[in-house]
């Protein structure tokens, strides 16, 4: 038995060696990678990703199991539903109908009637969104999924028509002149669409970043008709200065809305585009006629969302009021014994004149006085009998601001009780 054992021994301390040896590389293999060293090829950079996260993901799977799709969120408890309506307003919104089916309805939340609907049965995400969806006058309508699809356009009676895939959509969707429409992008990459595909510099440090691109419409054929690198703007227009503004350095752009202009007037002309960049809090108005930025609007907000186009001279937009990361609240050092105490600050909406650079807070009584504030997306549209429809994006309430008042204030019930459904950027409809 002991010769047995001891004839055996050098082959079991090499095989020791030879794993140990191979785990030390993969180890190191992880750590370059998770660095992001250019010399790791593509394809074996995944592989390692992929079996080194294997861990992760069935914890993710196990907890996405047993909970409900993102799609719904818990209720406030004691909720207080507000509907003074006069008029009816009428809002184009999307939710769950189950876990793989969404439904795009135009709700009059004055009475709460389903006035039109459309079905989408092809999700392959329970936790996937259908946003800011836009409908054209012979009621086909364009969609895209917050898991970063393609755009896709179905009929009156949701039949798929096209599915632009060539890109990877973000966020807004907006109707432009001529039949076109507008939205925020990004290029595809060996299939991936989430990529570092720029870089800045500064004292010798990289800092790789995810670039993001504008990208014009057919609205019947869904063929592209312009494309265009954001950072290719700020390098054309010498704004660069704009990406190191953010406190997410590795996603300093993150633009969420493109509102294009329809006609022109003395401080715009019909084509051109306002772009809102979330993590550096600024809108820029881009003219892609002649690659000129018109003008770059910073200000008073931060992490804002939304930008429309109220009138001739005036944008509004939504202003999330929160820094884009979360900060911890500070205790490295010691508080002082009497503290100075600013003002809680809430989210707004801003009007801004482009005439004389002057910004004008929308009923900021009103977002105080009822705590109103989300960190991130939120959306206001006019409505046109007068006020505003907003939506609070995290906690997926929906506001009517008019007169001063809140004339409406509610929820989307779900089929699951305690939770209602997530807000997926409505859009008042005339």
């Amino acid at each position: 038995m002991l010769k047995s054992i001891l004839r055996k021994l050098p082959l079991f301390l090499a095989n020791t060696v030879i794993a140990l040896t191979l785990l030390c590389l993969f180890s190191w293999l992880v750590r370059e990678t998770t660095k992001g060293k250019q010399w790791v090829p593509h394809n074996v950079s995944r592989a390692v990703t992929y079996f080194s996260t294997l861990p992760d993901r069935l914890l993710v799977a196990k907890a996405a199991v047993e909970r409900l799709p993102l799609v719904f969120i818990p209720s406030p408890e004691d909720f207080e539903p507000v509907n003074t309506l006069e008029e009816d307003v009428k809002v184009l919104i999307s939710y769950a109908t189950a876990n793989w089916k969404r439904k795009i309805v135009i709700k009059n939340l004055k009475t709460g009637e389903e006035l039109k609907s459309w079905n989408v049965d092809r999700l392959a995400n329970p936790h996937n969104r259908i946003m800011h969806s836009l409908m054209l006058p012979d009621s086909s309508l364009i969609y895209s999924l917050n898991g970063v699809t393609g755009i896709i356009k179905i009929d009156k009676n949701s039949e798929r028509l096209w599915k632009q895939d060539t890109i990877a959509h973000h966020h807004a969707i907006n109707m432009g002149a001529d039949n076109t429409f507008w939205a925020n992008t990004y290029n595809k990459d060996k299939g991936e669409h989430i990529y570092y595909g720029a870089q800045f510099s500064i004292d010798g440090r990289e800092f790789p970043f995810i670039d993001n691109t504008i990208t014009q419409f057919d609205a019947t054929t869904g063929r592209i008709l312009f494309h265009k690198s954001v950072t290719e703007i700020l390098i054309e227009n010498d704004l660069t200065h704009l990406l190191i503004k953010s406190d997410s350095p590795g996603d300093p752009l993150h633009i969420n809305d493109i509102q294009p202009v329809l006609e022109s007037s003395p401080f715009m002309e019909k084509g051109d585009v306002f772009i809102s960049s979330r993590t550096s809090s600024w809108i820029m108005h881009y003219r892609p006629s002649t690659g000129e930025v018109v003008e770059l609007i910073e200000g008073p907000f931060i992490s804002q969302h939304d930008v429309d186009i109220e009138s001739d001279s005036t944008i509004i937009f939504f202003n999330n009021g929160g820094q884009t990361l979360k900060g911890e609240r500070p205790d490295a050092h010691r508080l002082a014994d009497e503290l100075l105490v600013v003002d809680e600050q809430f989210s707004g909406v801003l009007r801004y004149y482009l005439k004389s650079d002057r910004f004008e807070p929308i009923y900021p009584e009103l977002f105080a006085q009822n705590e109103i504030f989300s960190f991130t997306e939120s959306l206001v549209d006019a409505v046109p009998g007068g006020g505003y429809y907003i939506e609070e994006q995290n906690s997926s309430v929906l506001w009517i601001l008019k007169d001063g008042e809140v004339k409406y204030k509610n929820i989307l019930p779900s089929q699951h009780e305690g939770h209602h459904h997530l807000a997926n950027w409505g859009r008042v409809m005339p």
